[in-house]
Order: structure tokens, then C-alpha cells, then sequence
């Protein structure tokens, strides 16, 4: 009898882990992100009205006073007399000031041949009113500079000279020496004018209003932040009663949505500059923030409890788990597998964890963070090719850059169409600020790592006036 025997040899197998070491977390080395800058333009209007009513009340009294007859044979004491108007047109301001007059000075009068000659100091009181016309500028410090020239006609009481009984009309004698005194009338007005019109301050509140950050959506915590470098301004124009100009602030400008901004508040005003060719053309930088955790858990639903196989289906590797996390200005993924291969009867089996690196990138089409030129960590690389070489011979890493895909484009639409909406009601954001403006184009930016997350960055081209009503 012949008797055969069937032999059944087990399969050897062996398993390596994988203690590789985890690549060190930093966003340090990425620059920080800075949008583009833009012009918010901040129009200014004066009310003629409201700014002669506030000179009559601050300018009473004695506005000048000479008291020296030695250069010129007049000495000369000028009060207001009543209310100061004005009027403007285009660029100038015209002034109509009541003064009350009070002259000390040598007249000579040689009446006629057989007469006595009056050569004698006498004083008297009259009323004038001076015309002036004012082209006000705005020096580079802040301060009005008006350039003031005038003339005067005469008010109801006219100089005169009383000899006993006589009055002799001195109108035609005390009008030479005003005339040469209107200069100095007029730097006196201007000088009042200079030290009445504190412009720096309404402009500093400005300044410092604009740097608060503006709440734009509770729902998404979204913030509007203002971070002014340099301030022009055009002429001043008078139209409708209002003297007009614009504010142009060179500004960054951004929306974030992950709560309101820590500011650095900058208190000091640059040097202003004059500049009739503004544009209100803005370019406001809006993020998306995704926090590594949150990144995280969205690679975990795209690679996680995943098979890959290679080899015709000799090698396979599974993923388990899934980290993301920043290096300098890479995103390193922490995939935690487990894998196998044949080769004959025998099988290896890796168990541990790998790291990849790769680039982060905004990618238009998707609107959406993705990741290029991924690879294996350098130690990873070293014990991948020591302990599971057909692991670094197959294409794992490539699958993987396929497959991670962090979503950002409802978010930053979202983000425009709350910009937007806010724009299109003139809504007021602050208590002291309305924004107007439109959202006209949307252009991507870059990439940034920050501690946080991934901070994906669009710019929302448009324009944006803001104005500042209640300071």
C-alpha cells in the first residue's frame, strides 16, 4: 500500500516597528502676513455755519493792539463789534468782521490860507468793517495756514475831531494809516483763525478710531481691522453751505474670523500729505482660519481606516490615525499605520507611525488647501528604508498628497457676502463709523502657518469710504 502525506508548512512572518521620531512643531520661521495697502477715504465736511458760529463764540474782545506813535504817527486799539460772517466759494473763505476802533494819532490839518494850522494828538473812536478773503491750506504738522488779504469799508461811526463846538470829519486823514495797518489786521486774523481751527485733534481721533477693531458677524466672529500708515488729504472745496475735503489713510486691511484682533495702537500721526488725485480703491485681506485640530479631523475622514495597496496586492499599508501639524512653512501629516508584504512564504509587517512633509498651497479651482511635493521626514525616510524598504519603494506618498483636501471656499464666501452685506445696508459698525463701499473681485494670496492653524488669504478688491460722524 502506498501511503502519501501532505505536508502544510505555515507562512513565516515577522513584524519591525516603526519608532520614528516626530519632526519638531515651529511656525516661527514663516513671515507674517501682511495684505496690501489701500485707501480708505474718510470725506470731511465743515459747515460754514457751524464753524461761524463758533468763531463768534471764541473770538470777542480785543483782537489787537498797538501802542507805539513813534513809527508810523498811529497808534491803534481793534475790538469786535458785533458778529463775524463768512461765505465761501470753491477754495477761498470770505470773512465780514465789525470792528470797533479805537485811534490815537498826530493830525496836521491846514484848513485854508488864512486859517490856524491843528498840529496835535488827539484820539477817537470809530467803526469799520473788514473784508477779508482766506485761501486756508493744511500745513504738512496738521495746522491751518490761512493767507488772508482784505480791505475795509467804514461802519456807522466815523472818525472825527472835536475842537469845541466844531466836529471836523477825520474819515479821509485816518484812511491811510488803516490801510497800512490792514496787513497786520490780517495776520491778526489769520493768527485767530491758526489757533481757533485745531484740525490735528479731529484728524488724531480719527486716526486712532480707525485702528479699533470693527465686529462685522456674531455667527462667524468675523472683525474688520484698519492698520493706518499714512494720511493725505485733498483741498478744501466749499459747496452747499459745507467746506469739503477728503482724508485718504494708506491703510492694511483685513477681516479675520477667528475673534477680534489683539491691536497695537498707533498713536502717532504721520506727516500729512497733500494730494488732490485720491483713490478709494481697497484691497481688504480676507482669511480663513483652519485650526490644526480641525485639519486634523478632516485628513482623519479622507485617509483614516484606509487600505492602500501595492505590488498587484502583495503590499498593503492601513492608516489608522492622522495629525496635522506646522514646520517652519511646511505641514508635516502624522499618519499612524500598519502594513504587511509577501515575499514567498514569508510576510513582514511594519506597525508605527510615519511623517510626510509637504507644502501647503491655495488651489483656485477648489478653493480649498492643499498640499505638493509631499515627502517622507528625513528620520522616517531612515526607517522606512532599514525596516520596511518596499514601504519608501511605492508611491504611498503621492496617494496621500491626492487625497488631503481642507475645504476653505465656504467660509470665505461666506466671509464676502457678510463685507458685502454690511457695505450695501451703510450699516453702521461703529458707534462713531458707517461703512460704504462694494466688493468687486475676489483674487487669491498665499499660504500662511501660523501657531493657531492654516490661515488660507484672499483679496477682496472694491472700494470703501468710511465716515466718521460723532467724534
Amino acid at each position: 500500500m502506498l501511503v502519501t502525506a501532505g505536508f502544510s508548512m505555515p507562512s513565516c512572518s515577522s513584524t519591525n516597528n516603526l519608532n520614528t521620531a516626530a519632526p519638531a512643531t515651529s511656525a516661527a520661521g514663516v513671515p507674517e502676513y501682511k495684505p496690501q495697502l489701500s485707501s480708505v477715504t474718510v470725506p470731511i465736511s465743515i459747515s460754514i455755519a457751524a464753524m461761524e458760529d463758533k468763531l463768534n463764540h471764541e473770538i470777542a474782545g480785543l483782537l489787537y493792539k498797538d501802542t507805539n506813535l513813534d513809527d508810523d504817527n498811529v497808534a491803534v486799539t481793534v475790538s469786535k463789534n458785533g458778529k463775524l460772517s463768512i461765505r465761501a466759494e470753491k477754495d477761498k473763505v470770505y470773512f465780514s468782521v465789525p470792528l470797533r476802533i479805537y485811534a490815537k494819532g498826530r493830525w496836521k490839518w491846514d484848513p485854508c490860507k488864512f486859517c490856524p494850522v491843528i498840529d496835535k494828538t488827539e484820539d477817537t473812536a470809530f467803526d469799520i468793517i473788514i473784508k477779508t478773503e482766506s485761501r486756508i491750506v493744511l500745513t504738512e504738522d496738521y495746522k491751518i495756514n490761512t493767507i488772508t488779504t482784505g480791505d475795509f469799508e467804514w461802519g456807522k461811526t466815523k472818525p472825527v475831531l472835536e475842537l469845541g463846538p466844531m466836529k471836523i470829519g477825520l474819515a479821509r486823514f485816518v484812511e491811510p494809516a488803516l490801510r497800512s495797518q490792514m496787513a497786520n489786521l490780517s495776520k491778526q486774523l489769520d493768527k485767530e483763525l491758526q489757533s481757533r481751527l485745531d484740525v490735528k485733534k479731529y484728524v488724531a481721533e480719527a486716526w486712532q478710531l480707525l485702528q479699533e477693531p470693527v465686529k462685522l458677524d456674531d455667527d462667524m466672529n468675523a472683525w474688520l481691522t484698519v492698520a493706518p500708515k499714512e494720511i493725505r488729504m485733498a483741498p478744501l472745496q466749499a459747496q452747499n453751505g459745507n467746506l469739503n475735503t477728503r482724508l485718504g489713510i494708506t491703510s492694511y486691511i483685513t477681516v479675520t474670523t477667528n475673534g477680534k484682533p489683539k491691536v497695537q495702537l498707533n498713536k502717532n500721526l504721520p506727516k500729512l500729505i497733500v494730494d488732490s488725485r485720491m483713490s478709494d480703491d481697497i484691497q481688504i485681506g480676507l482669511t480663513a482660519n483652519v485650526p490644526y485640530a480641525h485639519a486634523s479631523k478632516m485628513l482623519q475622514e479622507q485617509v483614516a481606516k484606509q487600505t492602500y495597496t501595492f505590488d498587484g496586492g502583495k503590499s498593503q499599508v492601513t492608516v489608522n490615525d492622522a495629525v496635522i501639524s506646522p514646520a517652519g512653512d511646511q505641514l508635516v501629516l502624522m499618519l499612524d499605520v500598519n502594513g504587511k508584504t509577501k515575499a514567498g512564504i514569508f510576510t513582514k509587517k511594519i506597525v508605527g507611525k510615519v511623517y510626510l512633509r509637504g507644502t501647503p498651497f491655495y488651489d483656485v479651482a477648489t478653493a480649498s488647501i492643499k498640499v505638493r511635493d509631499v515627502a517622507y521626514d528625513l528620520d522616517t525616510k531612515d526607517k522606512i528604508l532599514s525596516t520596511a524598504s518596499w514601504l519608501a519603494k511605492n508611491k504611498f506618498e503621492e496617494m496621500i498628497q491626492q487625497q488631503v483636501n481642507i475645504p476653505v471656499k465656504g467660509e470665505l464666501e461666506n466671509a464676502k457676502k457678510m463685507l458685502q452685506a454690511n457695505l450695501d445696508k451703510q450699516a453702521r459698525v461703529h458707534e462713531s463709523v458707517m461703512l460704504r463701499g462694494s466688493i468687486k473681485d475676489i483674487t487669491p494670496d498665499n499660504i500662511y502657518l501660523t501657531p493657531e492653524g492654516i490661515k488660507a488669504v484672499v483679496n477682496a478688491k472694491g472700494t470703501l469710504t468710511a465716515t466718521i460722524d460723532k467724534l
